[in-house]
């Protein structure tokens, strides 16, 4: 069953991303710092550093520096500003009181904050003043509009479903009451209540009761919306469709032969003479496979000889960024059925042989593997989600004026 413990799902940079968040990062905006690097799936894709704060936890020691100063943010005189009904702002007509738009800026400056410890822990010290973008944004600057952002994000949500009369499923409609129980235990114990629950979300949270049944239904209407308008898993799309997006968005399919000419266990580079015979295997082996000129003759004993030979060669669907660069090159440079000649990489010599692209094939990502319908079906709704938003009229009420996190920065008490 899918969990949304007071989780919100959001459309970020053109890609749709699950915020599955509790406690403190209630409707938080992810901030990449720094950005994260793929994992590596074999010797074909891009290799990623040895060691990333994530995997360094346990391996990294604690920075010997001074301590900085701990500070905090008084947001109690913040959330004292306006008046909780008091509306602040309209998106597309419809209001947004101080009470709802403090949540998501509170929610926003808290994640922050935690990311802030996270990489202090590293040594990376950050903090509201520190430059957030290459625009010149500080993070106190990002805190407003990612509140901002998010808030027009759930609008969006419901005035698509409002609009397309779109329902939730029965099952799905369970699941969000599970999910309420489920976060009833969490932060109440078992024998909690909903009354306390409420209670508790408003006190740590500043989270309304109306607010966090609008935040609690909003991942499970996003995906009634997508289901409504591509169905499930994008099956609405038709394999003509999906193949056409595939081959626009450089997405091809491939299986090869790997003559190596390192050692794949260490990358040291094998000795000249052995270099010299795999050279010579590689350029046999493309020969022979370039010679056949039946098609699936040619398949059948490229199977055969990537059975003789392969030491680390596979399948593959993939796009762009994925695989090394010269694989991907000598990829695209053929025709569906036709073999390479021999492709030099830093890990030696690949044979390949390009694949037609199919409708349900798996697309290796940087990410992870997905349907290629699934993805379509992700990447159209999430750019006709961001186009509503891009027509949005957003205004402000006279007077008001978003607050800045620095104005109410304080030492923190000992």
């Amino acid at each position: 069953m899918k969990k949304w413990i007071i989780g919100l799902l959001v459309l970020c940079l053109a890609v749709v991303v699950v915020i599955a968040l509790s406690g403190d990062k209630l409707f938080a905006e992810p901030v990449q710092l720094p950005e994260e690097t793929p994992q590596v799936i074999d010797a074909l894709q891009t290799p990623a550093p040895t060691e990333t704060p994530a995997e360094a936890e346990t391996a990294l020691p604690a920075a010997e520096e001074p301590a900085a100063e701990e500070k905090t943010v008084d947001y109690e005189a913040i959330y004292a500003l306006h008046e909780p009904d008091e509306v602040v702002m309209t998106v597309d007509g419809k209001p947004v009181t101080w009470q709802d738009y403090f949540y998501a800026y509170f929610s926003q400056a808290v994640n922050m904050e935690q990311q802030f410890q996270m990489y202090q822990n590293y040594g990376m010290a950050l903090g509201w003043e520190s430059q957030a973008d290459e625009e010149g944004h500080s993070f106190a600057d990002l805190v407003p509009q990612l509140a901002e952002q998010n808030l027009r994000r759930v609008i969006t949500a419901e005035s698509v479903t409002e609009e397309q009369n779109i329902r939730m499923l029965p099952d799905e409609e369970e699941e969000i009451q599970a999910a309420h129980q489920e976060n009833i235990e969490y932060f109440c114990g078992e024998e909690g209540t909903e009354e306390e629950l409420f209670q508790k979300l408003w006190e740590q949270r500043y989270l309304t009761e109306d607010f966090y049944w609008r935040v609690l239904r909003f991942g499970p209407l996003t995906e009634a919306t997508r289901r409504s308008l591509y169905g499930n898993d994008g099956m609405r799309l038709n394999d003509k469709q999906v193949e056409e997006w595939m081959d626009l968005s450089g997405i091809l399919s491939a299986n090869h032969i790997l003559i190596p000419t390192v050692d794949l266990s260490t990358g040291e580079a094998l000795d000249e003479a052995t270099i010299a015979e795999k050279t010579e295997l590689a350029k046999q082996i493309a020969a022979e496979l370039q010679a056949i000129e039946d098609p699936a003759e040619r398949e059948k004993r490229f199977l055969e000889l990537k059975e003789q030979h392969d030491a680390d060669g596979g399948a593959y669907v993939f796009g762009p960024g994925v695989m090394v660069q010269e694989f991907y090159d000598g990829t695209l440079a053929l025709e569906p059925g036709q073999v390479s000649d021999p492709v030099q990489s830093s890990y030696g010599f690949h044979v390949i042989l390009r694949r037609p692209i199919h409708a349900d094939d798996v697309v290796t990502t940087s990410e992870g593997s997905y349907a290629a319908r699934t993805m379509m079906a992700d990447e159209l709704f999430t750019q006709m989600m961001s186009e509503r938003m891009e027509a949005q009229v957003v205004e402000y009420n006279e007077g008001f004026e978003a607050p800045s996190i620095l104005d109410y920065v304080v030492r923190a008490e000992a």
